[in-house]
């Protein structure tokens, strides 16, 4: 159910808490752009009221509510259904149906990426990943094809990133490299097994800087990286047909953590690409 719908339900909030409710639901942009001591203040509340009203919904505090809502406004004005991330498909659906139903399924969890991305910290892991001498880029199962995605358009601009799960990294083969900065980029939609857990004890061993990439804004490991891009795609790891929002979500993230790369050197990796064409007849990506 979407949260403004959430807020309807009276019997779910305090006298207080229905003050807060109220402005939400009378002033949804305004929330989007304001502080919570701001929001309190407008609905003569406190913020410790609408931290209150936040857990009732479900939501993890007022920044989340914040995203909910401008994503939620953002799909009224395209006039869209909104499609469950776990089964966008109904007994009753045809296929004529399905290109409408994914196309909303995939603007829908852009919306939620764009609106939930700080691009402050995707800047900062840009900095960290192009200062680095050495870059891990990790990831398995639905994640590892991402981070060969993500290797593939870096190998364009002869950074030194490399995946070592494709020749050992469990092996520990990894710790033989002795380069000065390393760093790492971890990409994992829930970030929570013990595979992720295991990759950043190693990489603390060698004094790596970690960099991830998360769906789950609740995984114990956000806290152990030194850098943590969250996107926001309501998947649950149970129940789901498919790995259609979080794909979505984080190709889109990567893909602004590539151009802030690029952007760096920008016309010497233009010049790159076009010289690589040029001795090609047929480039591979």
């Amino acid at each position: 159910m979407s949260v403004l719908n959430q807020l309807k339900d009276e019997q779910l909030f305090t006298n207080a808490e229905q003050e807060v409710v109220r402005y939400i639901l009378q002033n949804p942009k305004a929330v989007i752009h304001a502080t919570i001591n701001e929001i309190a203040e407008a609905a003569y509340s406190s913020p410790s009221t609408i931290g209150r009203v936040c857990k009732k919904l479900g939501l993890a505090g007022f920044a989340e509510l914040k995203i909910k809502i401008a994503t939620e406004l953002d799909r009224l004005l395209e006039n869209q259904e909104a499609v469950d991330v776990m089964l966008p498909v109904r007994r009753e659906d045809q296929v004529k149906d399905f290109p409408k139903i994914l196309f909303n399924l995939h603007h829908q969890a852009l919306l939620s990426a764009y609106h939930s991305v700080d691009i402050r910290v995707v800047q900062r892991v840009a900095d960290v990943l192009y200062r680095a001498d050495y870059v891990y880029v990790l990831g398995s199962q639905q994640s590892f094809i991402l981070a060969q995605d993500f290797l593939c358009k870096t190998a364009k601009l002869g950074l030194p990133f490399s995946n070592p799960s494709m020749v050992g990294f469990n092996n520990n083969l990894y710790c033989q490299r002795k380069a000065k900065r390393q760093a790492a980029l971890i990409i994992s939609q829930y970030a929570d097994s013990r595979k992720v857990r295991r990759w950043i004890d190693d990489l603390k061993h060698i004094k790596s800087e970690i960099c991830l990439v998360t769906g789950n804004a609740k995984s114990p490991n956000i806290k152990r990286a030194n850098h943590a891009i969250i996107i926001d795609n309501e998947e649950e790891i149970v129940g789901k047909i498919g790995n259609f929002a979080s794909r979505t979500g984080m190709t889109y993230v990567l893909d602004i953590l590539y151009m802030a790369l690029f952007a760096k050197d920008y016309d010497k990796n233009l010049e790159t690409i076009r010289n690589f064409l040029k001795d090609r007849e047929r480039p591979d990506w």
